[in-house]
């Protein structure tokens, strides 16, 4: 009976590989993760929780919303790196039933226990961590070991963000809020290391349908320099937030990026809208190094300006390109994407704009234009994937192939 159970689970699509059923999860869960938040500062609901609602906000949306995606993805592009056998069937099915449970805690992190909420939390990234590291450690992995450190390190982070709500006295002068920054720094670093493997494909793949032929090459040393200076900055703003010498870095940072994408596709390869998502994660990062290299440098802005445009804009935008670039490859299509992505990429944008500008410049629509607005077109955004992509990962690949 058992042995049926999981050969059904195996030859389901939905537990075919890891991408599919965490796609999905990441893109319903998304919007909900910014509900409590959006609905304490509109007044209009409170959700009863032991810590601050944005701290609620940041966990769910860097552990709960990013954690899925991420999941997603290592899940199904560490197997395809390495040639290791994929978790599928009965293994996928446990890691996602610990990641729902994770959310449902979270959400009634009020009526249990907090050590209960924070220790299934940390058991779905270790138990994910513990799901990868075999193939990272495989002969066709080795060469893929940073984003395995990438994601040890966001553990770790994970594990920190507790002992800061659970025993804060432990990790004096660091709060919830500053281990956030420091996770969505270290994402920034995570997003680096994997475009490095995926803008050759899909640049290549915008060239073809461009209509441009030659060579095409990426320099591996502007790849590096942009990479240490990421990992340079994430390092400074955990040691020296605020200081005039991490001002400096982020700008240097920013600079690092710009130079990497100067040698990517541009003119009419940029009409092809995943190469287009890429770039403009990367833009948002470069505008967010930015405004954060200004404020550390100056008093002309307030604290937080440029860490939306990092966190919604970078690490959003790059999690709606996975899901999207990823969706495609993976069930064996070809780099088409649904016309209503170009809507949701639209709507991510203008979510994005709003969260950076009105808090800065426009403080008295806060609430209005900075708030409601901005969750309306993350919803639309994320609604349109569901509908563009809920067919692709629901059902078996085009090719015919497993998977």
């Amino acid at each position: 009976m058992q042995m049926n159970t999981e050969s059904s689970l195996v030859s389901s699509p939905i537990f075919a590989y890891g991408f599919r059923p965490f796609f999905l999860l990441a893109a319903i869960y998304a919007p909900l993760a910014l509900l409590p938040w959006v609905g304490a500062l509109l007044q209009l609901f409170t959700l009863p929780m032991p810590l601050p609602p944005i701290a609620w906000h940041g966990h769910e949306m860097l552990f709960g919303f990013v954690g899925a995606a991420l999941a997603g993805f290592l899940l199904t592009a560490v197997p395809s790196w390495s040639g290791y056998e994929p978790v599928t069937g009965g293994r996928l099915l446990a890691l996602v039933l610990i990641w729902l449970a994770g959310r449902v805690l979270f959400w009634l992190c009020a009526a249990v226990p907090p050590v209960l909420v924070a220790a299934v939390n940390l058991l779905f990234s270790l138990a994910l961590l513990a799901s990868v590291v075999p193939a990272f450690c495989s002969e066709g992995g080795r060469a893929h070991t940073s984003i395995g450190v990438g994601l040890a390190v966001y553990v770790v982070m994970q594990g920190i963000f507790y002992l800061s709500w659970l025993w804060p006295e432990r990790l004096p002068g660091m709060t919830s809020i500053d281990v956030l920054n420091s996770t969505v720094n270290l994402l920034l670093v995570m997003i680096a290391l994997t475009v490095s493997r995926i803008v050759r494909v899909v640049a290549m793949a915008a060239r073809h349908e461009s209509g441009l032929c030659g060579p095409f090459r990426l320099t591996v040393a502007r790849e590096r320099l942009a990479v240490f200076m990421l990992v340079l900055f994430a390092i400074a703003d955990v040691f020296a937030p605020g200081h005039a010498v991490t001002g400096w870095i982020a700008l240097a940072a920013a600079a690092a990026q710009a130079d990497r994408i100067s040698e990517w596709p541009w003119g009419r390869s940029m009409k092809r809208p995943y190469l287009l998502l890429l770039t403009l994660s990367y833009v948002w990062m470069m505008v967010g190094l930015v405004l954060v290299g200004i404020t550390d440098l100056t008093a002309l802005l307030p604290g937080y300006t440029g860490r939306h445009a990092l966190s919604a804009g970078a690490v959003g935008t790059a999690v709606l390109a996975v899901l999207c670039i990823a969706g495609l490859r993976h069930t064996g299509r070809p780099l088409r994407l649904p016309r209503v992505i170009w809507i949701a990429l639209a709507a991510l944008v203008v979510t994005v704009i709003l969260r950076t500008l009105v808090p800065m410049l426009w403080p008295e629509y806060y609430l209005l234009a900075g708030v409601a607005l901005p969750f309306v077109f993350w919803l639309l955004a994320y609604l349109l994937y569901i509908v563009g992509y809920n067919h692709y990962l629901l059902s078996v690949r085009a090719d015919g192939k497993p998977g």
